[in-house]
């Protein structure tokens, strides 16, 4: 079980190059034509998800917003792109997966619900009563 990623980093380039004949041979310079776009648009998405960042994390703050889902969408629209940059149909496909999973994560009702804890204002009726005490000997 532990050996799968292992295996997968091994088999992936294989039937990468494997697909590079099959298809290369059906549609020829097309294919080739396909590999050079789909790189430059991964490098592109790179690029811009970089330089977007710093601008989304201040965002966030300032809206209050959850900074994590924010890192989350921007990691796997990086990760998409590095796998655009990887020529080959499947690092493609699984690239065009990520992009359109939704970002929406099934942790962030808890992050959510920490974040209205967080932020919720104190109710009229609390009984708390909040002070500094000292205590003091009879003698």
């Amino acid at each position: 079980m532990k050996f799968i990623g292992i295996w997968l980093l091994i088999l992936v380039p294989f039937i990468e190059i494997w697909g590079y004949f099959k298809l290369g041979s059906l549609y020829g310079w097309w294919y080739f034509l396909y590999i050079v776009v789909v790189g430059v648009l991964g490098w592109r998405m790179i690029k811009e998800e970089k330089s977007q960042l710093l601008f989304r994390m201040m965002n966030s703050f300032q809206s209050a917003g959850s900074p994590f889902q924010m890192i989350m969408g921007t990691a796997k629209n990086m990760i998409a792109g590095g796998l655009f940059l990887y020529p080959g149909i499947i690092t493609d496909l699984i690239a065009i997966i990520l992009l359109v999973m939704p970002s929406k994560n099934p942790n962030e009702n808890l992050f959510q619900e920490m974040q209205n804890r967080f932020n919720q204002k104190k109710q009229k009726n609390d009984s708390v009563i909040e002070g500094e005490f000292k205590k003091e000997d009879d003698d």
